[in-house]
């Protein structure tokens, strides 16, 4: 289901962001500043992870930008 080799997808690390969060989709998204429509998307794999949505990513989650961005090269080859 999109996940190879243990990496998971863009959509998945973002739903397990917001799981570890705690936060619902309303939240993430306010915090991302992004709209629910786009987190939805980004979720589903029908929109991709651009470099300033990865910096956005990286100051909610903590996760470092460049690993959202080797997420987005790496679900691009499936």
């Amino acid at each position: 289901m999109g996940s190879r080799h243990g990496v998971p997808t863009p959509g998945q690390a973002i739903v397990e962001g917001m799981e570890w969060l705690k936060m619902d989709k309303a939240e993430f998204a306010r915090r991302l500043g992004i709209s629910e429509d786009l987190l939805e998307k980004l979720i589903a794999g029908e929109a991709g992870i651009t470099t300033e949505l990865a910096a956005s990513l990286e100051s909610v989650t903590g996760s470092p930008a460049a690993y959202w961005k080797m997420l987005e090269r790496k679900s691009q080859r499936t």
